[in-house]
């Protein structure tokens, strides 16, 4: 696979198997991107959010956290609803949420004092995987369980109040416009919402050949 951001020179495509492009929508070169051979298949809204101005209510006190390091298992994991990974040919909700169960276990792995796990009555309900930065904290990966009995509202909100209590003042990350629960949550809790990012796929593999992911 590859990764663009600079639209400027989309000459070495085929080297790889598939190649996912952003840019910002509102400057993208569309036309360009399409005679390329792209197909958009999501929109993603980034952020920041001050997590110290993140309200505690009545409702987190039932919920626990625990830090990392923590196992997760593939099968435990809520399938991803909104993925644009979901489009490359001979994909499977299987192998999207194994990839996403991987991702979680590196993040785990390399960050495990912003990596967190809620449950509640000792029932692991989610978890929240983020990494400091430069720019602030990168809320990189949310996820509930399969089995999970609160709302992702609570799981967010849970998990923004302790990384203001571990001392993290500015988070900040992207999510796709599909998803308006998520939206939902974070304008609820105080986000700042940024220009829009356009996302397109080029792939050249066979179809119903599921390229590397």
């Amino acid at each position: 696979m590859g990764i663009v951001e600079d639209v400027a020179d989309l000459s070495e495509l085929h080297q790889f198997d598939w190649v996912e492009l952003r840019a910002e929508l509102a400057t993208a070169p569309l036309e360009k991107i399409a005679r390329a051979g792209f197909f958009q298949v999501d929109t993603q809204l980034p952020f920041r959010i001050a997590l110290q101005r993140v309200p505690e209510t009545p409702s987190l006190a039932a919920l626990q956290i625990e830090r990392g390091p923590f196992t997760i298992e593939t099968q435990d994991v809520a399938p991803f609803a909104h993925e644009r990974y979901r489009y490359l040919p001979g994909m499977t909700e299987e192998r999207l949420t194994r990839r996403y169960a991987d991702w979680a276990v590196e993040q785990v792995d390399q960050h495990p004092e912003w990596c967190l796990r809620v449950s509640s009555g000792g029932t692991t309900q989610g978890w929240f995987l983020s990494q400091m930065t430069e720019e602030g904290l990168n809320l990189e990966l949310a996820m509930l369980h399969r089995s999970a009995t609160i709302s992702g509202a609570l799981l967010y909100q849970k998990a923004l109040v302790e990384y203001a209590k571990l001392g993290a003042r500015l988070g900040y990350a992207r999510f796709s416009v599909t998803n308006t629960a998520v939206l939902n949550i974070y304008a609820q809790l105080g986000a700042r919402f940024l220009p829009p990012v356009g996302t397109w796929l080029w792939v050249t593999s066979p179809r119903g050949t599921p390229p590397p992911c």
